[in-house]
């Protein structure tokens, strides 16, 4: 059998325990607008309560950091986090200053490098693309640009084809629903802040279903978290959990006219004089 998934796990070389992916979405506008979008583009809610998004992720992660709690990577999201190249170097070095935080990632459609600055690159250790054109050049032109301007970075290839479904009217049995929550995906590896919350998952949230989560605040305390993050009882968002049901894949990055093609050449346009101006 396999072993139930948590979401904070301890660490036995650090003997700490942490938390492996934790999501934060710094705004939730995105430039696409893909059908059955996991982050319920065009409808997202908006990531913060006071407008401030990167004030108040940077007030859970110090209460996160308070409770001595370590995070394996950092997945700065959307929306698409270089909707606004000011709005994302500044959370970016806000965010770089925690040392419990051990990888800062970004989770983009690659077609707007021109928003990610020289001092943003600087501060991030992964860029995962989510490709949903098919444009070898410019794949190839992020690969060259991160080599000569910040080799640090490891580039992450998401090359989408389908994606499990994410909205329906089905909902399951409490039976199902706990096996769903027994072997979920999402728990592992998207944990998540929005709204003065942590959340087990990233589909909650972007539901709004704020009560399922857990308010970071002064008086939240270790066990608090803990006893959240791995409860052994579904949540009732698991009974309609549509991603992990096993239904039919749909098409990836579908739009609903063809933006994608005509931002390519903008973002290859960038890539090119960037890779040929001298140094």
């Amino acid at each position: 059998m396999n072993p139930k998934i948590q979401g904070l796990i301890f660490d036995e070389d650090k003997q700490q325990f942490k938390i492996r992916e934790l999501e934060v979405s710094i705004t939730s506008k995105c430039h696409l607008q893909c059908n059955n979008c996991g982050f319920c583009i065009p409808s997202q809610p908006s990531p913060s309560l006071s407008g401030n998004v990167i004030e108040e992720l940077s007030a859970s992660l110090s209460h996160l950091k308070r409770l001595n709690i370590n995070i394996g990577s950092l997945g700065l999201l959307g929306g698409e986090p270089s909707f606004n190249k000011s709005n994302l170097e500044l959370a970016l070095k806000a965010f770089s200053k925690f040392d419990n935080i051990n990888r800062i990632e970004i989770v983009s459609h690659g077609l707007t490098p021109q928003n990610i600055t020289k001092e943003s690159l600087k501060l991030i250790d992964k860029i995962s693309l989510s490709i949903y054109f098919d444009n070898k050049k410019l794949i190839t032109l992020w690969e060259e640009y991160l080599l000569k301007f910040a080799s640090h970075i490891e580039l992450s290839l998401r090359i989408e084809k389908v994606w499990d479904r994410w909205f329906g009217e089905e909902v399951v049995d409490d039976e199902k629903a706990q096996e769903l929550f027994d072997s979920c995906w999402y728990r592992k590896h998207c944990v998540t802040l929005e709204r003065q919350r942590i959340f087990m998952c990233s589909r909650i949230p972007k539901l709004s279903q704020d009560k399922e989560g857990l308010i970071l605040d002064s008086t939240t305390s270790f066990d608090d978290i803990l006893n959240y993050l791995n409860k052994t009882e579904f949540t009732n968002s698991c009974k309609s959990c549509i991603p992990m049901m096993g239904l039919s894949t749909v098409k990836a990055g579908v739009q609903p006219d063809n933006r994608i093609h005509k931002m390519i050449p903008k973002a290859i346009q960038f890539l090119t004089s960037e890779l040929n101006e001298k140094s």
